[in-house]
């Protein structure tokens, strides 16, 4: 699944979707993006960003990537 296609899936879920984006384009791989996105999650007090990135996270597991 390329990039463009993960935003488009995540998209209606989330809040901050450029925030996101950033994410998901600047990671090399999707085992990159996992690794960043468990390191954020732990460490984020905005609920609204902690809870995008949770939804994104579940996105990853539910396609299977």
């Amino acid at each position: 699944m390329e990039n463009s296609d993960l935003v488009r899936e995540t998209a209606p879920y989330v809040q901050n979707l450029e925030y996101i984006r950033e994410l998901i384009e600047e990671s090399e791989n999707i085992e990159e993006l996992k690794t960043e996105l468990t390191e954020l999650i732990n460490k984020e007090q905005d609920m609204v960003k902690k809870t995008d990135l949770k939804i994104l996270m579940e996105k990853i597991e539910e396609l299977g990537l």
